[in-house]
């Protein structure tokens, strides 16, 4: 059995229909403005994207309807459609990169872990939880988002389960009333190409069908050898008033992608030392093959009532297809003879999630003073099927000769099910007390159950349940107070549980983790708004963690404790008339606090203790550099290592990886850009892993151009 393959005719008739949604769109778009032209309507005003150029941008992660930075208890950032256009970013974790508090990990050259606070993000798809659905699973193309918003800490109030890192909110582009049309092509080191074209516009004359359509495709090399990838996006959008309060968005979304021998790092010495190989070297088999297949399908209906209340109900079918056959380095390259040993598998996964998300928000009048409530429930069903088979190992490869582990070609003998089902409700309350001081207070109660089975090729048996909750409360609450106009001081407790499957002597199942963090801090707002600057203090642990039984062999018990604390500082936006700038620098440490074999030592060693993300741009808008724009950067950490507490054994220094841009404006609709990555050349890992594999190395420094018209 072999789902890809099964389900290539599905894939050819996505992409007819995703070519062919993107020609009617466009086509519905230009004929009805030849319709306006010809009935002598009001010319409609040329605007492009209608897309601010700030860095700034209302959020809606911590909560579910937008609000500013400042009204948000609790560290956020956003990484808007200019910053991305600016650096010309293209991925998910690319962009996140670049996020205050945020480390990227590469897994292989199509996914990647995103940390922070010492655990794992989680994500919500506009609002619409997806348990544990971000490292490790290749995301949508950048083309298909507005913005990325991020929030450090635990969000469990409106996800449910999760690791207490935080959470990511992807902002699908919507359509717009007024017509744009937007195009880019870039060429890149290592053969990187790319095509992009975004249109939106009404499809009717009253304005209240609207439209968008956007397509993406990637063709690219890499920096290291053999590895090559294709990859493109088709992503429509409808949105139709069908009275003036209610509101119908649809949407649907495709992306492929094909890697060829994709690298997930090197390997290291059986001694536990890094290799000093070129950067080039790419140690799995040649014949390797990644195959994602991405297709996302939304429903949401917005009513908006007159006293200022709306309703909510979206809808999500999210299916996922990955396919992989790969050859990878099971041990250490013996210093003796310079041989390593690799292993051979094939796996073909099927993904899919189910999602509803229902919610009612508004103000209400109580004791003279104006509140906010929200009430909702919302509820995921997670499959996971893979089927595959694994081949016998080889033994004495020599490192750097990877096209000596020989292909094969066996039929399937593994399967296994697992079924993911979470479902809660939530609310909030944003009580105005006095003017100037704010008290939110919020909870969720939650089910969560996982169960699994093998199926074939693989003996089928029965359903066991590995992991449940059952009722579980998550609480929620802050304070904030304006100290003037300009400065709002906050202090927030989060919380956010995690099922265990580990069992205790009496063969029960431990009590589910939960993460709890207390941060305290200020935010703060300058020259109009325009300026936004954040200052906060965090104290995360992770509690009820699995602490193995000293009295009782194979069992545990709810006794270990982990603890990661620091402090974090933030600006962005416009700090004068043709400057943007997004700065932030983050101090975290972590601890065992009770484990029985890493007490007192570092939790995670990945995320690095000092970390400090720099960007600029400066836009001449007179004179005669009229139309130009440059913008630097870096982003800059202190050393990292490899592993967890006494498992650390690789360690590299700290280091600084300098960005440069320059775009001149050719004309009103045409700009040409220049990007600039890694100025220096600097060497250094992004990763380091095991004496196996997983030590990645960072892009050595490259150059892309890029041409973009908007209409």
């Amino acid at each position: 059995m072999n789902l890809i393959n099964t389900h290539s005719s599905r894939y050819t008739l996505y992409k007819g229909v995703a070519a062919g949604s993107l020609t009617v769109l466009s086509l519905a778009v230009q004929a009805q403005i030849s319709a306006e032209k010809e009935h002598h309507l009001p010319a409609v005003e040329v605007t492009g994207q209608a897309l601010s150029t700030d860095y700034t941008s209302p959020i809606s992660v911590g909560g579910k309807e937008p609000l500013a930075a400042r009204q948000i208890p609790q560290s956020v950032s956003v990484i808007t459609t200019q910053r991305m256009r600016d650096q010309n970013l293209t991925s998910v974790p690319e962009a996140l990169n670049y996020a205050t508090g945020v480390t990227i990990i590469a897994n292989d050259s199509t996914q990647s872990q995103m940390r922070s606070r010492g655990h794992s993000l989680g994500v919500t798809y506009d609002g619409i939880p997806a348990y544990s659905a971000l490292s490790g699973y290749q995301q949508f193309d950048l083309a298909m988002y507005e913005r990325l918003e991020v929030l450090r800490g635990p969000a469990g109030i409106f996800t449910g389960s999760g690791d207490p890192g935080g959470v990511v909110n992807v902002v699908r582009k919507r359509a717009k009333k007024d017509f744009a049309l937007s195009s880019s092509v870039s060429a890149g080191s290592w053969n990187n190409h790319r095509a992009e074209i975004d249109v939106t516009g009404a499809m009717n004359e009253e304005k209240t069908i609207r439209g968008r359509a956007v397509f993406s495709m990637q063709d690219r090399d890499y920096f290291y050898e053999k590895t090559h990838t294709r990859r493109w996006l088709a992503y429509g959008t409808l949105e139709w008033d069908l009275t003036r309060a209610t509101t119908l968005s649809l949407s649907a979304a495709v992306q492929d992608d094909n890697t060829k021998a994709p690298s997930s790092g090197l390997p290291a010495w059986t001694t536990g030392g890094l290799i000093n190989a070129p950067r080039s070297t790419n140690p799995i088999a040649d014949w390797s093959r990644y195959a994602w297949n991405t297709q996302e399908y939304t429903g949401e209906l917005e009513h908006r009532f007159d006293n200022d209340w709306l309703t909510k109900i979206k809808l999500s079918h999210r299916p996922q297809d990955f396919y992989f056959k790969d050859g990878y380095a099971t041990t250490g390259v013996n210093p003796s003879n310079g041989l390593l040993n690799y292993a051979r598998r094939e796996r073909d996964f099927a993904y899919e999630r189910n999602s509803v998300d229902v919610y009612a928000t508004g103000p209400i009048e109580l004791f003279g003073r104006r509140h906010t409530l929200l009430a909702g429930y919302n509820r995921e069903n997670f499959s996971s099927i893979y089927a595959g088979v694994n081949a016998t190992g080889v033994a004495g490869i020599p490192f750097g000769q990877a096209q000596l582990v020989p292909n094969f070609d066996l039929p399937y003998n593994l399967g296994r099910d697992t079924r993911t089902t979470q479902s809660g409700v939530y609310g909030q309350a944003r009580l105005s007390i006095t003017d100037p001081l704010t008290i939110v207070l919020g909870g969720r109660v939650s089910d969560f159950s996982v169960r699994s089975r093998d199926v074939a090729p693989a003996t089928p048996t029965e359903w066991k349940e590995s992991t449940a909750a059952s009722h579980e409360f998550t609480p929620y609450g802050a304070v904030l107070y304006d100290f003037t106009n300009n400065w709002t001081g906050y202090a927030s407790y989060s919380d956010i549980f995690i099922p265990q499957s580990q069992l205790r002597a009496d063969g029960s199942m431990l009590d589910p983790r939960s993460g709890r963090q207390t941060e305290v801090g200020v935010k703060a707002e300058f020259l109009d708004k325009k300026l936004q600057a954040s200052a906060a203090y965090f104290m995360l642990r992770d509690r009820n963690r699995a602490f193995a039984d000293p009295f009782n062999a194979g069992a545990f018990l709810n006794a270990g404790q982990v603890e990661s604390k620091g402090w974090e500082v933030e600006v962005t936006g416009k700090p004068a008339a043709g400057y943007e700038i997004q700065m932030g620098y983050t101090r975290m440490d972590s601890v065992y606090l009770k484990d029985r074999n890493n007490e007192g030592l570092p939790f995670t060693t990945w995320e690095p203790r000092h970390t400090l993300k720099l960007w600029g741009v400066r836009r001449f808008g007179e004179g005669m550099l009229e139309g130009l724009s440059v913008g630097l950067g870096a982003n800059v950490v202190s050393g990292s290592e490899a592993g967890t507490g006494a498992s650390s054994v690789r360690r590299q220094g700290g280091y600084a990886v300098v960005n440069a841009m320059a775009s001149y404006r050719i004309n009103e609709k045409t700009l040409l850009s220049l990007h600039l990555n890694n100025l220096t050349d600097r060497t250094y890992y992004t990763r380091l892993g095991g004496t196996n594999t997983y030590n990645t190395y960072g892009e050595p420094r490259n150059v892309s151009v890029a041409l973009r018209v908007d209409l």
